[in-house]
């Protein structure tokens, strides 16, 4: 006797409980497919809603240490708007946060961009900014120290108008300037975490802007030194006294809003897919009430020969079970492929799984034995209540 048979000895239902699946094979299988389908797709969304949460994360790095600071505009009695920060504002900053980098941000919106060519850069916004070189990097160009006379260009903006450091670009702001500036640079791409949306902007000095009010201002803390929680509440509890005068907001707090608005929607999509799971709890069903109806006298001999009821709930339990782990163990590997696949479109490597993307897999996984068991119960609870006289006759 084989290895293989003296286990089995050990498992007669397991052994019974497969004889009778091979006799119905087509049966089998499509209640097989119905668990892969399952697995597949619970799994295959978690991994997938992981790695997509993954790559747009990608885009908060480097920016962990960085906060805007926004005025809140108030009704003075005359009934127009104050807001806005001055130059004194922005000392203040600096001088409560302990020599923290604040960088002074002019925003105007009634600007217009004009390409080396003269074509128009819808597009464009124009903001002015002080060192910029202490927050970005350049992707072709250099960042001059001593910024006049040269405007800085975003990732995207140079690209779709095919703009090269060194091309001469028109800048027009209502009320303040027209003027060419040469390109000193095109700076590194910077994705939708940027506070400043530099991808589609075009920076200017904040020189050119007369006695200029600042619109926000970014404050950059170095993390091994300080944190940026302690430098915006310096902040807060400086201008923030008597009114609320300024407003704060941390990436941090930006990610964390991301974050758990991509785990939202991924267990919104994870209850989509296991509605495929209930399909194949059905399919089960039915499965294995066809076959008690099928083997009725089987059934009812087996009673009759001594079989207790807990005897047949088990063997058709048995069955179903076995569904669900074949149907798992062929589920498994190709979600973990299909995730392969996702990792290399969105991340650039196959193996970048993470543990909650993994995770998934073993819940579609659990989830597709667990209710191929639970299918097979009421019949197995139906076939077994029968009395053998009656699946005799």
């Amino acid at each position: 006797m084989s290895w293989l048979r003296r286990v089995a000895a050990y498992f007669p239902t397991v052994v019974l409980a497969r004889r009778n699946l091979s006799r119905a094979t087509a049966r089998s299988l499509l209640a097989i497919a119905a668990v892969v389908i399952g697995v597949v797709a619970i799994g295959t969304i978690g991994m997938g809603g992981e790695a997509f949460k993954q790559d747009q994360m990608e885009a908060f790095e480097g920016f962990g240490g960085t906060a805007t600071v926004y005025p809140v505009y108030h009704h003075d009695g005359s009934g127009s708007i104050n807001g806005d920060f001055s130059r004194q504002n922005i000392n203040r900053m600096r001088q409560v946060t302990d020599g923290t980098t604040v960088l002074p941000i002019v925003e105007r919106w009634d600007t217009l961009v004009q390409t080396p060519t003269g074509e128009v850069i819808i597009t464009a916004q124009v903001k002015g900014l002080d060192n910029p070189g202490s927050f970005y990097d350049a992707q072709s160009g250099t960042i001059p120290d001593n910024w006049k006379r040269s405007a800085i260009v975003g990732s995207r903006i140079a690209e779709n108008n095919d703009i090269q450091p060194g091309d001469r670009i028109t800048v027009s702001v209502n009320g303040s300037f027209t003027r060419k500036f040469s390109v000193a640079a095109v700076l590194e791409p910077q994705g939708f975490a940027d506070q400043l949306r530099a991808d589609r902007t075009v920076f200017v000095p904040l020189d050119e802007f007369d006695d200029p009010e600042y619109d926000s201002a970014i404050v950059r803390v170095d993390p091994t030194t300080t944190s940026v929680d302690a430098a915006t509440e310096s902040i807060e509890s400086e201008f923030n006294t008597r009114e609320r005068n300024v407003y704060v907001q941390k990436v941090q707090e930006q990610r964390e809003g991301f974050e758990k608005t991509f785990e939202t929607i991924n267990q919104f999509l994870i209850g989509v897919g296991s509605i495929s799971l209930l399909v194949a709890a059905v399919t089960i069903a039915n499965t294995m009430l066809m076959s008690a109806i099928e083997r009725e006298r089987e059934i009812g001999v087996m009673r009759a020969v001594g079989y207790p009821k807990r005897a047949v709930v088990s063997l058709l339990v048995a069955e179903s079970s076995i569904l669900g782990i074949i149907g798992s163990m062929v589920g498994v590997p190709l979600a973990l492929g299909i995730g392969m696949v996702l990792n290399q479109v969105l991340l650039g490597d196959p193996l970048a799984f993470t543990a909650a993307g993994l995770r998934y897999v073993a819940i579609g996984a659990v989830f597709g034995i667990g209710t191929s068991l639970l299918a097979g119960v009421y019949p197995a609870w139906k076939a077994a209540k029968k009395q053998p006289v009656e699946a005799l006759d």
